[in-house]
């Protein structure tokens, strides 16, 4: 066997071991399991909002990043505040959370107050003294399993009608007053909702929402509204 000969066999078998190495690395990394990245679902991590799109252009979303809830209300109300309330620590237990808005219109009959007004408060809120807040009700007497009559006799001194409502899921008060304001002396006729024990940014309030009857039906939507 010449020289020549010899170098060509060896060229072929450095040829054939090369291949032979590229194949099976190639091999074992295509057997080899690859990570799989899962896609992150922005929609479950994003916080629930009101849908709106069922009431028309004249109705807007209510969001704020300071808290949880979120509702839909007459766009011609204006823009919204969410704010705590102004009463010192010293003069309060717990503490009560207002969503108002701008250009809530002045209800006559109930004193031309600026109406609707959200209020939230936490289970515990008692205020000591003078304040922003009134009396209001007593949410330990709210007991469901009691008959509007009997639900009605939570306001005292008043010609009130209460009726039971579940929307969503929850349990709400329905209260029609008709009463005497202590401090003008005038008749006003309020419209409540009072619906405890619910969960806002991770902890439970009970929400109080006050309006006129004149507001009655979009009272209605925009509590059907609410996402918590």
């Amino acid at each position: 066997m010449n020289q020549k000969t010899l170098i060509a066999i060896l060229v072929v078998v450095v040829i054939i071991l090369i291949g032979t190495t590229v194949y099976f690395t190639t091999i074992n990394k295509a057997s080899q399991p690859v990570a799989q990245t899962q896609p992150v679902n922005q929609e479950q991590e994003a916080r629930p909002l009101a849908d709106c799109s069922k009431l028309g252009s004249s109705w807007t979303q209510f969001s704020n990043s300071g808290t949880s809830l979120s509702f839909c209300y007459r766009t011609s109300w204006g823009t919204t505040e969410l704010k705590e309330t102004g009463i010192s620590p010293e003069a309060m237990v717990g503490t009560i959370y207002y969503i108002s808005f701008s250009d809530a219109p002045a209800q006559p009959l109930v004193n031309n107050n600026p109406y609707p007004l959200i209020g939230y408060s936490t289970l515990d809120f008692q205020s000591l003294g003078d304040s922003d807040v009134g009396p209001g009700m007593d949410w330990k007497a709210l007991d469901f399993s009691k008959s509007e009559t009997e639900l009605a006799l939570l306001f005292p001194n008043e010609n009130a009608t209460a009726q039971k409502l579940t929307v969503n899921g929850k349990q709400i008060l329905k209260v029609n007053r008709d009463l005497i304001e202590p401090l003008s002396g005038e008749r006003i006729t309020p419209l409540d909702y009072f619906m405890p024990d619910v969960v806002i940014n991770g902890a439970t309030y009970n929400l109080h929402i006050i309006g006129s009857p004149e507001q009655e039906a979009d009272l209605d939507k925009l509590l059907e509204s609410m996402v918590f």
